[in-house]
């Protein structure tokens, strides 16, 4: 049997959502993690993580559930919501299927003051033969 590996699910998402909101929102950044100089009055700021995989499907699949937060100054929902509703209505080369996780819930980043608004989703993706 051939080994398999799990994709990484969070890269190709942030790849992605970069890609396809780009022309929409031309300041937003879109990364695996906040940059360091992130600060309130910066551009939005939107962050895929992946939060963990209960490895159900193993080895012919993984079903992460993938976390989407934007940092923002002053909160505004905008960001996520385009976010959750490309990622639920389209497809993703390299996933199988993206399904609902949990809707938008608020914060505060106690360090950078920013206002902080995500979701999760559910992702399918196969596992991939090493290169």
């Amino acid at each position: 049997m051939t080994d398999r590996e799990p994709r990484d699910v969070a890269r190709i998402v942030k790849d992605w959502l970069k890609a396809d909101l780009a022309t929409r929102f031309p300041t937003l950044s879109v990364a695996l993690e906040l940059p360091s100089n992130w600060s309130l009055g910066s551009n939005p700021v939107l962050v895929v993580e992946d939060d963990g995989d209960p490895l159900r499907m193993w080895p012919a699949a993984t079903s992460p559930t993938i976390r989407v937060t934007s940092w923002t100054s002053g909160r505004n929902r905008t960001y996520v919501h385009a976010a959750l509703t490309r990622l639920l209505t389209q497809s993703i080369p390299g996933i199988a299927a993206i399904l609902p996780g949990t809707g938008v819930l608020d914060a505060r980043d106690s360090k950078t003051r920013g206002d902080l608004a995500s979701f999760t989703v559910r992702a399918r993706a196969r596992t991939a033969v090493p290169q």
